[in-house]
């Protein structure tokens, strides 16, 4: 038998739950809009527990490559906002929807734990609509010029998060200019890669900053903003953090 068949049949004898992707598939090719995820087992421990595989990064990629079931989906493709709706549900089932914080008092600068209730997580409100190619359009305020894009995946999300590491000996890192170029698919009807990347050296700054404003202001995704009142009296705005310490409940039990 075919190894694939193995996988298949392993798989369909799997407990899982879908998950609504918050993305609604707009920007997947297949347009797939939920996934089937299975539950966290006793064998995932080994896994959230592995210093060498936390230590590495890499975590959150593995287990969601493990608990993903079928191939609607390719893990670094995904936007962000999905793979942290599948994160929410693999902790509120495995362990229940309360995640506490550890935040500081700014009035007083003691420490407080504060309970927040993953269940309530609830998705942001997603207007812009897509052309044939999956690609939305935003007009540059200062030269006047029409721009396409794409939101960007999580592989990219990391390549950007790699790239200083890449530059020493006082170099800078391009990390906005090679933002841009992962985003903008066309510039006023130029796609050419290397036509682009010439258009964007030269961007004047307000239409950059501008763009990556409407971007980061209309990119699908949950609402992970919490707003917690301190002892004090004062206001801390924090946010809801994926990484290993998301699933810190299960270390040492």
């Amino acid at each position: 038998m075919d190894p694939q068949d193995y996988s298949s049949i392993a798989q369909a004898n799997i407990p899982y739950d879908v998950v609504t992707l918050p993305s609604q598939g707009l920007f997947y090719a297949n347009k797939v809009t939920q996934v089937k995820v299975s539950y966290l087992t006793a064998a995932d421990e080994n896994l959230l527990s592995s210093q060498n595989i936390i230590q590495s990064g890499k975590l959150i990629e593995e287990l969601l490559r493990r608990k993903i079931l079928g191939n609607d989906i390719n893990v670094p493709d995904m936007l962000e906002c999905d793979k942290q709706a599948v994160l929410i549900f693999l902790r509120n089932t495995a362990y229940g929807p309360t995640y506490e914080f550890t935040l500081k008092d700014p009035k007083t600068q003691q420490q407080f734990k504060y309970t927040h209730d993953l269940s309530n997580v609830t998705l942001k409100e997603f207007t812009l609509v897509a052309d044939d190619k999956g690609e939305f359009e935003y007009l540059l305020p200062q030269t006047g010029k029409n721009v396409k894009f794409k939101f960007l995946t999580s592989a990219q999300e990391t390549e950007l998060e790699n790239l200083e590491e890449q530059y020493g000996n006082g170099q800078i890192a391009p990390i906005v200019t090679r933002r841009l170029e992962l985003l903008i698919q066309d510039i006023g009807g130029e796609r050419d890669k290397g036509q682009l990347s010439q258009i964007i050296q030269t961007m004047p700054i307000r239409d950059s900053q501008e763009f990556k404003k409407f971007v980061r202001t209309n990119q699908p995704g949950l609402e992970l903003v919490v707003t917690v009142k301190a002892p004090s009296g004062e206001d801390i705005t924090t946010n809801v953090v994926f990484g290993a310490h998301f699933f810190r409940p299960f270390f040492g039990l």
